[in-house]
């Protein structure tokens, strides 16, 4: 029997629009075991909006609050908190480790994407290791989503323009079928600006970059049974930037000098699938990743580190009458390394885990997923501590269709996270507590969907607790447990489907406080507050040849302020977009776009971006870009 596919409310409108474009029938979601996934961003999203950042890919999804003016420094928050509490994965290999605080650690070219998932809150076993706030999971493209119908061979190129920064995009692909069912895909990406604009009229100085990005991947069916992928994913990115990125360079260039920095990732994967039967299902994938980041200081020299991990799982999926059951097992082992004045200061960590994933449907309206994980810690601290730790995260969901257009759900998790490695940059500063216990994570929701052929409502309720959460301070100079984080918030959707015209808002709000304060810019690796946010979309295809799409983001003022010493007020904002993109061809091998970011020039500074330390003048954040004109042309031979 089929399984129902549990959704929150932004996913369930995103599957649900994408479905009634194509045909206008109710739609029943079947087939599929419960996801626990919220939201999913497809790679014709991705195209639209010509997305070249972590903001542009998640810019539709209001429970993904992206910091930072430019790629470097721009970090996630899912319902406020920030990416270091989620599981990270770019096509299954987890992305650990913290490179320096004033910047991002995720550095993703959205034109390799093929599609994004995000799971917000601790969830589901198959979440990873350690998800106190969720997972985020990048698929990149393979050849057989480049080639068309009978194709056996193929190519892209494509090349945009951004006027904000007078940028220029390009990108070139390769791909074919080396044998029946096996592809092998080769691109090549390029982005080239200057600084950037805000919507003053201002130029921010030491923005402007380069950025080049590479995969190759050879992927496919061997037979009926039997799937294979290998795929090594590049990013590069040497620039000359502030110091401390997310901050305006500092006039007097002292406090915060610009020089030349390196930021680089290195991803390799190799996965298998095969499925023999309903009972054996069998999926594996190791990998392995380095991410590098070097700081060339003008007057304390050369320092650089790199976060080198390998790691991998095995799962098997088994289908016996109503019940879905995932087994498996992963491994991660992460070495870190800071060079600073000659001197290194190394650490590593390790996690081993085994879990198991239940999906079971005893009756046709009732769907009951449960399962757990149970996690070994160990590590060898930069300060000669060896720390071990251990613990069990269970979960269970439960989904009621009242009718065929509503249902209900609930769901509770816990995860557990021990000791991980530190942030390069604390490396040679920062010791780690010897009384230091385990984050545990508590996430409970409930909620309610309706669904028919043209509307679509949900609203999904949650409250997440991390007890003993792990980060620095200042004041003893060590990585310790700092008290309890609490969260509660509510995400809600409304959409509508008439013909051609598709119109989603969504909503979501969010409170994290650690010790009953409201969190600021300062908690770095924990979180944000963000004012409460809607998202409303609308598109329109008039032809099939001709599509146009509106996107209008509203952030309300933050007024969430514990300690006014510290931190103010954030003004709310309204942004406003715009995209049109045309086939002029019968077939898709010529696809023109052009996409207007920030319509109105507004100025503004998003809620996730650090805004200033109260009494400080050069811990100012930058603001956002104005408006930007892109158009971007790509032909497929």
């Amino acid at each position: 029997m089929d399984a129902v596919f549990k959704l929150s409310p932004v996913a369930l409108a995103i599957v649900t629009f994408s479905a009634l474009a194509e045909q206008p029938e109710v739609i029943e979601i079947t087939g599929q075991v419960l996801s626990g996934v919220d939201a999913v961003i497809t790679t014709d999203d991705l195209d639209k909006q010509q997305a070249q950042d972590l903001n542009d890919i998640f810019r539709k999804t209001p429970e993904v609050t992206v910091g930072g003016a430019t790629p470097a420094t721009q970090k996630l928050y899912v319902r406020g908190l920030e990416d270091s509490l989620l599981n990270i994965y770019i096509d299954g290999a987890l992305q650990s480790g913290r490179l320096f605080h004033h910047q991002g650690r995720l550095t993703v070219d959205p034109d390799l994407l093929k599609q994004v998932e995000v799971s917000a809150g601790a969830g589901r076993a198959t979440n990873g290791p350690g998800a106190l706030g969720g997972s985020i999971k990048f698929k990149t493209k393979d050849a057989h989503d480049l080639l068309n119908g009978s194709e056996k061979f193929g190519a892209q190129v494509k090349t945009g323009y951004l006027s904000n920064s007078d940028g220029y995009t390009g990108n070139v692909s390769l791909y074919g079928e080396i044998s029946e069912g096996l592809g092998l895909l080769g691109t090549l990406s390029y982005l080239d600006q200057g600084d950037l604009v805000d919507g003053n009229g201002d130029t921010h100085e030491k923005t402007a970059l380069e950025q080049t990005s590479a995969l190759i991947k050879l992927s496919g069916q061997l037979d009926s049974k039997n799937y294979i992928s290998l795929a090594y994913d590049v990013y590069v990115d040497h620039n000359e930037r502030a110091h401390r990125p997310e901050w305006a360079p500092s006039v007097d260039g002292f406090y915060n000098p610009a020089f030349d920095q390196e930021m680089d990732r290195y991803t390799a994967t190799a996965s298998y699938k095969y499925s023999g039967s309903e009972k054996l299902n069998i999926e594996t994938t190791l990998y392995q990743t380095k991410s590098t980041i070097s700081h060339k200081h003008p007057d304390y020299g050369h320092s650089y580190g790199d976060t080198d991990t390998f790691g991998g799982f095995l799962q098997n999926t088994s289908t016996i009458g109503n019940l879905t059951l995932i087994a498996g097992t992963d491994y991660r082992k992460d070495e870190v390394i800071f060079t600073t004045s000659g001197v290194d200061y190394p650490e590593q960590g390790t996690v081993w885990g085994v879990y198991l994933q239940n999906d079971w449907q005893p009756i046709e309206r009732l769907l009951i997923s449960f399962g757990g994980r149970y996690d070994w810690y160990s590590l060898d601290s930069n300060d000669g501590k060896k720390i071990e730790m251990s613990g069990f995260s269970p979960n269970v969901g439960l989904e009621i269709a009242l009718t065929n257009n509503i249902k209900l759900f609930t769901s509770y998790a816990e995860a557990i996270r021990g000791p991980v490695t530190k942030q390069l940059f604390d490396l040679y500063r920062y010791g780690t507590a010897s009384d230091l216990k385990k984050e545990e994570a508590e996430n409970f929701e409930f909620g309610t969907t309706f669904s028919s052929s043209i509307f679509n409502a949900g609203i999904t309720v949650f409250h997440s607790e991390i007890e003993n959460v792990i980060t620095s301070s200042r004041s003893d100079r060590v990585y310790g447990n700092r008290g309890t984080l609490d969260n509660q918030g509510i995400s809600a959707f409304l959409g509508l489907t008439y013909d051609s015209l598709n119109a989603n808002l969504s909503y979501n709000t969010s409170a994290p406080k650690l010790n009953g304060e409201y969190l600021n810019d300062e908690n770095r690796s924990l979180g944000t507050t963000v004012g409460d946010t809607w998202v409303l979309t609308t598109d329109y295809d008039l032809n099939g040849a001709l599509s146009l799409g509106w996107t209008s983001t509203f952030v309300e003022r933050m007024t969430d302020i514990s300690d006014p010493t510290v931190s103010s007020e954030k003004p709310g904002y309204a942004v406003h977009d715009l995209y049109a993109q045309w086939l002029p061809l019968s077939n898709e091998d010529l696809i023109l776009t052009l996409s207007i970011k920030n319509i109105f020039d507004k100025y503004y500074q998003d809620h996730g971006t650090y805004a200033k330390y109260v009494g400080y003048d050069y811990t100012t954040g930058l603001a956002a870009p104005g408006r930007d004109f892109r158009f971007n042309v790509s032909y497929a031979f």
